[in-house]
């Protein structure tokens, strides 16, 4: 079930926490309030919330940026809510969710990441939160954001040329929160 309404406000509030526009605890605010049934606007709304420090109000810069990997990410999130891909990936039991952290240090991470890989089913890591990375593919190539065709605080790569791997999900750089 996709619900365009709750997939559009993310993606706008991810971007304006993202571009330092918002600090934290109104971007906590904001998504807080989306009300969906839609699963990958609650679990890109939950990934995001490990980003970030929920305890003291930034914005996303200096010690608070995003690392390259991680803005990697939110922009694959970004390019999935504003598409009408539905969210594939299986739900992990509770009991796991909970148990995860601890199973982790015990197992040195031996346990977590053989049933991380049972609880994934035949999902793609690198193309969260599409399933496969063809999803993602399609997707990008007519992306509704990261286009730079609207949003003047996108600015594209030097030379305006995309690199090389889709996967990086990076066509463009977000500019710095000065």
């Amino acid at each position: 079930m996709i619900d365009r309404q709750a997939r559009n406000k993310l993606a706008e509030e991810i971007r304006h926490f993202v571009e330092c526009f918002t600090d934290n605890f109104q971007f906590e605010d904001a998504a807080w309030e989306i009300e969906t049934k839609d699963r990958g606007v609650t679990e890109i709304y939950e990934a995001m919330w490990l980003t970030y420090d929920d305890l003291t109000r930034h914005k996303m810069d200096g010690a608070h940026a995003l690392s390259n990997e991680q803005l990697t990410v939110v922009k694959r999130a970004i390019v999935f809510l504003k598409s009408d891909c539905e969210y594939k990936w299986p739900s992990w039991p509770i009991f796991y969710r909970v148990a995860r952290p601890l199973l982790w240090v015990i197992s040195f991470g031996v346990v977590t990441q053989r049933l991380d890989k049972h609880f994934h089913g035949n999902g793609d890591d690198d193309a969260w939160p599409f399933f496969k990375v063809e999803d993602y593919q399609t997707a990008w190539k007519s992306p509704r954001y990261l286009n730079g065709a609207h949003n003047t605080a996108l600015q594209p790569t030097p030379g305006g040329v995309p690199p090389a791997s889709v996967e990086l999900g990076v066509r463009y750089q977000w500019s710095s929160c000065a």
